[in-house]
């Protein structure tokens, strides 16, 4: 619990990632970072009679202060990282002079000035302080050499010098090490976060690509089956009574794929941001009998015999939608690989709290060496009995959409005699 508070307590200090940027919460470090050192150093320079650099240690320790509060409650983070560098480069030139020149730890803040400058500011400011921070270095070991009696040895002995230099570079070094693993951290927190972002993406496009594939998959034939009524119509010199009834199955047709291309947009829109279930209980025969109807004409073309054998009352607990789109590939999927002659019959039984679907066919069958993946998305898609192309996706929804009602599919097949598959949902009586 300690630790919790503690940590609520930093993250408030530093500033919380969803205020502020990474530049901010690292200057927000470095600025609480030093002045405690500094705070801890000056004591020290004032027992020795460094009386200037402890002047300019304290005046330090003022501007990061400010600076601190300029960027944490102000929020003007680039006016407090340009007075930071334009306050540390003024502040460690003198320093450089009060503190012993060479012979002090001067080079080693000019090298951690640098350092932080490039860990805050933006890009483009990079060859500016790289360039000044250079200037001034040379600048002052140019002039040291040549004028050795401009800058004062301060330090009255060994002791205090090695003292300084040890402090300093613990400063150095702290700081240093302070932003390269918060860098480190907040790079790692980032890495993941944009992994699960893609992640995220990756399944927003597969669900995207599964919805426009089910239009394209459950479209094709309805749409196919018009086509041929009006060029049926447009070609044939029919009498009244053929005309007739040619124009009723159109309609017919039209008003089947009217009402499943609205269900499929409607269900699509509520899937585009992730599979979601809506679970009540439904009519069965009332539910399944547009995604019955819709496969009806294509099979009359193919000379199949389609039959649904289910009970009015019976009532399961399922989405509705979902529940079309899986009857809807599972009869699609017999009528395409069924002969002309063939049978298809749907019927469903109640079995305990259960209601057990039955779709079966008398068409080619599915070849042993397929049945084993045949839920997968990696199975290839196969050819009809008149060539028809299938997406390689039906059976794989089907399963996905039937588990995720809390329903369970199966099939049995025997190659050149035909499949059956039973799907199986709760009954809505087993809901009380």
């Amino acid at each position: 619990m300690r630790t919790n508070r503690i940590k609520e307590y930093l993250i408030k200090i530093i500033g919380p990632k969803e205020d502020f940027p990474l530049e901010a919460r690292i200057f927000h470090t470095i600025c609480i970072i030093s002045f405690f050192i500094l705070t801890i150093s000056l004591p020290f320079n004032i027992s020795y009679g460094l009386y200037e650099l402890a002047v300019l240690m304290g005046l330090l320790q003022v501007v990061g202060l400010f600076l601190y509060y300029l960027s944490r409650v102000h929020k003007k983070l680039k006016i407090s990282i340009i007075l930071l560098g334009i306050a540390a480069n003024v502040l460690f030139v003198v320093n450089f002079y009060y503190n012993s020149g060479i012979n002090g730890p001067g080079l080693m803040l000019f090298l951690l000035c640098i350092f932080l400058m490039t860990v805050v500011v933006p890009k483009e400011q990079y060859l500016f302080w790289l360039v000044l921070n250079i200037t001034e270095v040379m600048a002052l070991l140019f002039l040291s050499y040549h004028n050795p009696s401009l800058i004062e040895n301060r330090y009255p002995n060994l002791l205090l010098q090695h003292a300084d230099t040890a402090s300093t570079y613990l400063l150095t070094a702290v700081l240093i090490f302070v932003a390269t693993n918060y860098i480190r951290k907040s790079y790692h927190l980032e890495k993941l976060a944009a992994e699960e972002k893609a992640e995220e993406l990756k399944l927003s496009n597969e669900t995207k690509n599964k919805l426009l594939s089910i239009l394209a998959h459950d479209l094709r034939a309805p749409l196919g089956s018009i086509q041929n009524y009006l060029e049926i119509l447009s070609e044939l010199n029919s009498n009244e009574i053929d005309r007739q009834s040619i124009e009723a199955s159109l309609l017919n047709e039209t008003k089947n794929t009217q009402q499943m291309l609205s269900n499929l947009l409607l269900w699509s829109k509520t899937q585009m941001e992730g599979v979601t279930v809506n679970l009540l209980p439904v009519n069965l025969k009332e539910s399944i009998l547009p995604a019955i109807k819709a496969q009806q004409s294509i099979a009359i073309e193919k000379k199949i015999k389609l039959e649904e054998n289910i009970n009015k009352s019976i009532m399961v607990l399922a989405d509705r939608d979902m529940l079309q789109l899986v009857v809807r590939n599972l009869v699609n999927n017999a009528v395409k690989f069924t002969d002309a002659g063939g049978q298809i019959g749907i019927e469903a039984k109640i079995e305990g709290k259960s209601c057990l679907i039955t779709i079966s066919d008398t068409g080619r069958g599915i070849p042993y060496e397929m049945q084993k993946d045949l839920f997968s998305l990696g199975v290839k898609s196969t050819f009809g009995t008149q060539n028809e192309k299938g997406v390689g996706l039906g059976l794989s929804l089907c399963k996905e959409f039937t588990e995720l009602q809390n329903g369970k599919i199966r099939f049995e097949s025997v190659p050149g005699k035909g499949t059956r598959f039973f799907i199986s949902f709760n009954l809505a009586s087993a809901l009380s």
